[in-house]
């Protein structure tokens, strides 16, 4: 099986991007991994994420794997999430393990891969998203509407 997934640490770009550059990456993965029709994330969106603090100020216009990341685990979330709720476990999270080991772990769970040691936390953000998009893929489907049908659950 060949399903899309949030990709790891390692495979996000190494060199920064532009915003516009950001913007299709995010919205890409997004589409492909979760093959619903939901707002994409905008140029004012990030403003407003710098200017709240909830995602580093780009440097010299670009953006880092760090800030990527960041957005892939904002986007991912918000869904049912407050962002003011997600930053604040976030800055908690960060106290306790390093950036890239958070992230990976917030991955590999949202593409059904998490191990033992995935954070509860975590896990438990992963499910909640997993079940609101088995949920709406569910009432579509009631309604007659076309979508694409992804195995993630």
């Amino acid at each position: 099986m060949n399903q899309p997934l949030i990709p790891l640490w390692e495979e996000l770009p190494s060199l920064d991007l532009y915003l516009d550059q950001v913007l299709l990456y995010i919205n890409q993965i997004n589409q492909q991994v979760f093959s619903l029709r939901d707002k994409p994330l905008t140029a004012a969106m990030i403003n407003n994420y710098v200017k709240h603090g909830y995602l580093q100020k780009p440097l010299k216009k670009k953006y880092s794997r760090t800030q990527l990341a960041r957005l892939l685990a904002l986007t991912t979330l918000k869904t049912v999430f407050p962002i003011t709720d997600i930053a604040e476990t976030i800055e908690l999270l960060l106290q306790t393990r390093p950036s890239q080991e958070l992230y990976d772990e917030f991955a590999r769970c949202i593409n059904q891969q998490a191990i033992h040691t995935t954070h509860p936390a975590i896990q438990s953000a992963c499910e909640t998203v997993q079940l609101f998009h088995q949920t709406r893929r569910i009432s579509l489907h009631l309604k007659g509407g076309t979508h694409e049908t992804s195995s993630q659950t």
